[in-house]
């Protein structure tokens, strides 16, 4: 916000310089070509120092130091949430997503709703937690929000589907498959998934590339008791999350 301020000022300034040596007229072009260059070297600075942060806080995460990575992320959001418009909804998407993987659903939602604004990844994770709840008309309009920021994101139909085939509504799973069909014609993994419904049978997310992990974090939390690994997801997989205690935030399958 401060970036678009400054923006502005600069704009105005060269616009009654302008306006007052020439006509107000003449100070048009010249103010919103001042707006345009200041704003974007500004944001560009910004975006350089955000992007070293950011990295920072997936190097943390990855290390699995998450009370750290969430230091950091506040600490990022005080710093530069006035200047950069819509980073404090991106961080707290981020919050909500470092939740969100640790199973702490109910905690994660508020703050993935907070920034889910043209962010498919929230949205997805939004209708996850409202599945889980039984919540099932919240659920679906969240991924078709989902699909809306997103129609070339396969994991999207992905979800939707899956979540469908597994509340016994075949027909729902199959339109939600051809959506994104329709968006992403002869996707491997959406073919297939449309075949195995077309032929009445289950649905087997093993098959599923390790994105749906991000989406379904219990689901890798007991693939990994059952093969008895205790050394930490493998590579390219989420952290493990640490399994909660209670009904309030206990996943429902």
């Amino acid at each position: 916000m401060y970036a678009l301020l400054l923006a502005g000022a600069a704009a105005a300034a060269v616009f009654v310089a302008t306006a007052f040596l020439w006509s107000p007229i003449a100070g048009i072009l010249p103010g919103i070509l001042v707006f345009l260059l200041v704003g974007y070297f500004l944001f560009r600075r910004l975006s350089t120092q955000l992007e070293a942060e950011m990295r920072g806080v997936v190097d943390l995460l990855q290390a699995q130091r998450i009370d750290e990575a969430r230091t950091r992320l506040f600490a990022i959001r005080a710093r530069w949430g006035r200047w950069v418009p819509l980073l404090a909804g991106q961080v707290e998407a981020q919050l909500g997503t470092i939740d969100y993987l640790q199973m702490k659903f109910d905690e994660a939602l508020p703050q993935l709703e907070k920034g889910r604004y043209r962010n498919w990844t929230a949205e997805v994770c939004i209708g996850a937690v409202h599945w889980r709840r039984d919540r099932k008309p919240q659920a679906y309009q969240a991924l078709e929000a989902a699909a809306a920021t997103a129609p070339k994101e396969a994991m999207v139909y992905v979800v939707w589907a899956t979540l469908k085939h597994r509340d016994g509504d075949r027909e729902g799973a199959l339109a939600a498959v051809g959506k994104g069909l329709k968006e992403l014609p002869s996707h491997a993994l959406l073919t297939s998934i449309q075949a195995v419904l077309a032929n009445k049978r289950k649905l087997d997310t093993k098959s599923y590339p390790q994105t749906w992990f991000q989406f379904f974090p219990e689901e890798l939390l007991q693939q990994m008791r059952m093969t008895g690994r205790r050394d930490g997801p493998p590579p390219g997989q989420p952290a493990l999350p640490q399994q909660r205690f209670g009904a309030r935030s206990a996943p429902r399958r």
